[in-house]
C-alpha cells in the first residue's frame, strides 16, 4: 500500500539492540540462572585497560559501586556514563578492539528470529536501523555481522575531539522521549525516508519510540508495526499496542566461556 501510493518512498524500521537483537546487553554482559555467559563491553574494556578511570586491575569492581550509585539517582546519569569512561583514549584503538570482541563472542548471541525478520525486511526493501542507549562505540561496530553501514546504527554518542574520546555527551540521548527524538532524526535524514516498524523489549525504554511509529500516518492507508520482544505484560497505557511475542534461540553457537 505504501509503494502503490507513494513509490519513491523508503521504508525505515527501528530496531532496539540489547534484548531485542542480542540476548543479553552488549555493555552490561548477560547472566542466566546465576551463570555468566558472557561479560559487557564495559568490563571487556576496562580490564583491558581502555579507561582511564577505572584501572585494569580493581577497576571493574570500582566501576560496579559507582554505576549502581548512578543508577539510584537515574539512568539518565548512569547509561550516558558507560561512554564516558574513556576521556583521552584513541577512539580508533577503542573501535577496533570493540569490533574484534562484537565478532568473536556477540554476534554468537543474537536472537535467531530477530536475525531472520532483520535479513527478510532488508530483501524486502526496507531499511534497518538500530537506536539503543548503549555507547555508540559498542554498538555500531555490530554493522558487518548485521550486513549494514555504520550510520544506520544510533546510540549514545560522545564528541571525539582530535581522534580521542571525550566526555561530552551529543543529545538527543536515544533513551526513553529520547529514541522518539533519534527515530525522527534518522526518518528526516533519510530522502523519502518513512518509519514503517519497530522493535523493542522494554516497555520503559522502547515503549514510546514503539508508540510513535504506530501513531504516524502513512501513504495509501498502510499500518505501521511493532512487536515487543519478551517484554513481559503490557504496561499501563500500552495495552493492545503491540503484538508480543517470547523467544530464546540464539543464533546456535556455542556459548562464550
Amino acid at each position: 500500500k505504501l509503494k502503490a501510493a507513494c513509490p519513491d518512498a523508503v521504508p525505515m524500521a527501528f530496531w532496539d539492540f540489547d534484548g531485542t537483537i542480542l540476548k543479553g546487553d552488549i555493555s552490561e554482559g548477560l547472566v542466566e540462572n546465576g551463570e555468566k555467559k558472557f561479560a559487557g563491553l564495559v568490563e571487556e574494556t576496562i580490564k583491558a585497560g581502555f579507561s582511564p578511570v577505572y584501572k585494569p586491575v580493581g577497576g571493574w569492581e570500582q566501576y560496579e559501586t559507582d554505576y549502581k550509585r548512578l543508577n539510584e539517582i537515574g539512568r539518565w546519569f548512569a547509561w550516558p556514563f558507560n561512554a564516558q569512561i574513556y576521556e583521552g583514549v584513541p577512539a580508533a584503538d577503542l573501535d577496533r578492539f570493540c569490533a574484534e570482541k562484537v565478532a568473536t563472542v556477540y554476534r554468537k548471541w543474537y536472537f535467531s528470529s530477530s536475525v531472520a525478520i532483520w535479513q527478510a525486511l532488508e530483501k524486502m526493501g526496507v531499511e534497518n536501523y538500530v537506536v539503543s542507549a548503549s555507547p555508540e562505540i559498542y554498538v555500531r561496530n555490530t554493522a558487518a555481522s548485521l550486513g549494514v553501514s555504520r550510520d544506520r546504527l544510533r546510540a549514545i554518542r560522545v564528541a571525539i575531539d582530535g581522534g580521542r574520546m571525550t566526555t561530552k555527551v551529543i543529545h538527543p540521548v536515544p533513551y526513553g522521549e529520547g529514541k522518539v527524538e533519534n527515530v525522527r532524526e534518522l526518518v528526516l535524514a533519510r530522502p523519502n525516508g518513512v518509519a514503517v516498524a519497530g522493535f523493542g523489549n522494554s516497555y520503559s525504554t522502547d515503549g514510546n519510540f514503539l508508540r510513535y511509529i504506530m501513531s504516524q500516518p502513512l501513504p495509501g492507508g498502510a499500518k505501521g508495526f511493532a512487536l515487543m520482544i519478551n517484554g513481559g505484560k503490557p504496561k499501563p497505557g500500552f495495552e493492545g499496542l503491540f503484538r508480543c511475542v517470547e523467544q530464546k534461540a540464539v543464533l546456535g553457537l556455542a556459548p562464550v566461556p
